[in-house]
């Protein structure tokens, strides 16, 4: 489990990089959309108009509203499109694919039209919900009067409500977005987004007040603020399905979790919970040990130094149970703490001169009491078991009371048997 470890803290790390960025801001989602938006221009005898479109598909498709273009179909006046952020003399030939008055929506091709296509949101009929932050993207007429460059204009605002309704009182019954992004004349046929870029309306009209004059002309004598309405995305989607008409769709929901919005809030979840189970895992397999006293007997403080504490804690508890049982060496000092000495079999397989024990802070393992050598004596590996060699360390090293010889090699150590250094005595365990 230990190796897989890493791979999982890997695998979560490459789960987190390769989900989408978190967050769109406002400039973002106006950056995102400005290249696939088109002024939509018709001209006639009495003059000319203009209202606000976006492109659908790779194959130059492009969404509008009806009305702009119905001079076009019903009196043939001419019709063109104008990319964003291009000159209005640079305008081009633009057909109607398909014109949906009901619907009030319009499909037009313009060929040879390179513009990335926007991304319609295909998630539900009842998104955006109530509150959620919306922008308006088009050209407003007013714009081009006032010197305004060719760019696209971006307003924000809220979702008020979604309703079933009709443009027209014969018109057909649609989903209808109300909404507090501004718009204005020019602004018909431009998307509604969502925080996410992703557009979830279709912009249609706003409200207005209007008188009846004399002979039954209407008079516009208040704008009403702040109420705008928008053909909801799926009508766009249902129409272009049926003609066949490639578009880029998501069914993301776009969410916004303390300011944030993004699709991916499930990647981040999955992401973090892969994290929490990493560390989990750490947390079980090098969970914190009990602190060893290698050695406090007899009023002697135990060895220092960074060595020491290195090897007898940290090494040794780090490697235990990885390669086969440990050998301790344990007993208890004069006050009764615990004295407990840790070899692993991969230590010893290292130490290719055994590990020396001695009340040298420098040794192997340090052993600062009674009776105990500088360098008193040296642990060795004996096949799959233990031995140890006295090093000449003067007060003598015993097994079971058997002196071992210095002259004589390295005396077997077998769990159960009790090694003496000096005064100390420790109990040989092997778990």
């Amino acid at each position: 489990m230990a190796r897989r470890i890493p791979i999982l803290a890997a695998a979560t790390a490459s789960m987190l990089a390769a989900s989408p960025a978190a967050a769109i801001d406002p400039e973002a989602v106006a950056s995102l959309l400005e290249p696939s938006m088109v002024r939509i221009v018709v001209e006639g005898p009495p003059g000319a108009a203009s209202a606000s479109g976006f492109v659908v598909s790779r194959r130059g498709h492009i969404a509008t509203t009806y009305h702009i273009v119905e001079p076009h179909v019903d009196a043939g006046w001419d019709l063109f499109v104008v990319e964003s952020g291009v000159a209005p003399e640079a305008r081009r030939s633009a057909t109607v694919v398909q014109a949906y008055p009901g619907e009030d929506l319009a499909v037009l091709q313009v060929e040879g039209l390179d513009r990335p296509p926007v991304r319609l949101s295909e998630a539900d009929t009842e998104t955006p919900a109530k509150g959620t932050t919306v922008f308006a993207v088009g050209f407003p007429g007013a714009g081009g009067r006032l010197g305004a460059d060719s760019g696209a204009s971006f307003t924000a605002g809220m979702a008020n409500r979604l309703f079933t309704g009709a443009w027209t009182q014969d018109g057909s019954q649609i989903r209808i977005i109300q909404h507090s992004a501004a718009t204005n004349p020019g602004n018909s046929g431009g998307p509604i987004v969502n925080a996410c870029g992703q557009v979830v309306g279709v912009n249609t009209e706003r409200e207005v007040a209007m008188l009846i004059g004399p002979g039954g002309l209407p008079f516009v004598f208040d704008v009403i603020q702040g109420v705008f309405f928008a053909s909801h995305i799926s009508v766009l989607v249902e129409k272009l399905k049926e003609l066949d008409v490639p578009y880029d769709g998501t069914r993301q929901v776009c969410r916004v979790v303390f300011g944030v919005a993004s699709t991916n809030f499930g990647w981040y979840g999955a992401a973090a919970a892969a994290g929490l189970l990493v560390l989990v895992v750490l947390l079980i397999r090098y969970r914190p040990r009990p602190i060893i006293q290698v050695v406090v007997h007899g009023g002697y403080a135990v060895g220092s130094g960074a060595r020491a504490v290195g090897r007898a804690l940290l090494g040794p508890l780090w490697r235990r149970g990885r390669d086969g049982p440990a050998w301790r060496l344990c007993c208890e000092d004069a006050e009764g703490g615990p004295v407990e000495i840790v070899i692993t079999p991969q230590e010893l397989r290292r130490a290719v001169h055994g590990l020396v024990i001695g009340c040298d802070p420098s040794c192997d393992r340090p052993l600062a009491a009674d009776g105990v050598a500088a360098r008193h004596a040296r642990l060795v590996p004996l096949g799959d078991g233990l031995g140890v060699t006295d090093l000449h360390s003067g007060t003598g090293t015993a097994v079971d009371e058997r002196p071992v010889d210095p002259e004589d090699g390295p005396a077997p150590l077998a769990p159960g048997a009790r090694l003496r250094l000096g005064n100390v005595t420790l109990r040989v365990e092997r778990r």
